[in-house]
C-alpha cells in the first residue's frame, strides 16, 4: 500500500490537514470581513478610471470575492470530509484485524499439536502424506491454506491409529477441531482484504480531494492577495498570501489579530 501522511490517532485528523483547515478557515474569514471595504475601493478606482458606466462596480467586486469565498469553504470540506473517511476506515481496521490474528494464533496452536499427533502415530511419512511436514507459518492466509489442505488430505484419506501406550488418533477429530476455525479465519481474510481495498479507496479519495483544495486554496488566496494589495490594504494581503508551507500543511497561517494600521482607505 501506498504511504501516504501519518494519522495520530483514530479520532482526529492530521494535523497538516488541520493546518489546511485552518489556513482555508482565516482566508474565508477574511474574505468575508473584508469584501466590503475592498470591494468599496475597487470599484472607486474602476469607476475613476473608466466612468461611471463602469461594469466593475463595488457589487460585482463584492460578488467575486464571495464567490471564491464560497468555493474554497466548499473544497475544505469536501477534503475534511474525505480525511475523516479515511480515519474511520482505519478504526474500522483494528477489530477485524484483532480478531484475524486470534484466529491464526488458535488454527496454527492446532496445527503445531496435530503435527506432533501424527509424528507420535504415523512418523515422518505421516506428517508427508498430511501435509504438516516443515516449519508452521504464523501468516494468517498461510496457516489458512496448510489447514484447509490437511482437512482435505483426512477427508480423502481418513485413519485411525492406536500408539504402543494405548492412546488413540481418530483423524475425523483433527478435521472437526480445525474446520470451524478455518471457516472463521477464512471469513476474517476476506474481510480484512475488503477492508483494505476500502482504506485504499478512501486514501485516493482524499488525495484527490487534497489536490482538487490545493489549486482552490493557491487560486484564491492568490486572487485575494491581489484584491487586497491592489486596494492599497498591503497587510491584509500578506496574511493571505499563500505558501508552499501552507499548501503542505506546515504553517497554519497568521492570527489576524486587529485592523491593520497605516492603510488606505476608502
Amino acid at each position: 500500500m501506498t504511504t501516504h501522511e501519518g494519522i495520530p490517532n483514530m479520532t482526529t485528523v492530521s494535523e497538516q490537514l488541520q493546518n489546511r483547515i485552518t489556513v482555508s478557515e482565516k482566508v474565508v474569514a477574511s474574505a468575508r470581513t473584508h469584501a466590503p471595504k475592498i470591494a468599496a475601493t475597487l470599484g472607486a478606482q474602476a469607476a475613476e478610471v473608466e466612468g461611471a458606466a463602469t461594469p466593475a462596480t463595488s457589487q460585482a467586486f463584492e460578488a467575486v470575492i464571495s464567490a471564491m469565498a464560497n468555493g474554497l469553504e466548499h473544497s475544505t470540506k469536501t477534503m475534511r470530509d474525505k480525511e475523516q473517511t479515511v480515519v474511520a476506515e482505519k478504526a474500522d481496521d483494528g477489530p477485524i484485524r484483532i480478531k484475524r490474528e486470534e484466529v491464526t494464533r488458535i488454527l496454527g496452536g492446532l496445527l503445531v499439536r496435530l503435527r506432533s499427533t501424527v509424528e507420535d502415530h504415523l512418523g515422518p511419512e505421516g506428517l508427508r502424506a498430511y501435509g504438516l511436514a516443515g516449519e508452521a507459518s504464523r501468516v494468517p492466509r498461510k496457516v489458512l491454506e496448510q489447514a484447509k489442505n490437511v482437512v482435505q488430505l483426512f477427508e480423502k484419506n481418513p485413519v485411525v491409529s492406536l500408539s504402543p501406550f494405548g492412546d488413540s488418533f481418530h483423524s475425523s477429530f483433527a478435521v472437526t477441531a480445525l474446520s470451524s476455525n478455518i471457516t472463521t479465519l477464512e471469513t476474517l481474510v476476506v474481510d480484512d482484504d475488503r477492508e483494505v481495498r476500502e482504506l485504499e479507496d478512501a486514501f485516493a479519495a482524499r488525495d484527490r480531494a487534497v489536490a482538487a483544495w490545493t489549486d482552490v486554496y493557491q487560486g484564491t488566496a492568490t486572487v485575494l492577495e491581489g484584491l487586497y494589495r491592489r486596494a492599497g490594504f498591503k497587510e491584509l494581503a500578506d496574511k493571505v498570501r499563500p505558501t508552499v508551507r501552507k499548501v503542505r500543511g506546515d504553517d497554519p497561517g497568521e492570527e489576524e489579530t486587529a485592523p491593520p494600521e497605516n492603510v488606505v482607505t476608502p
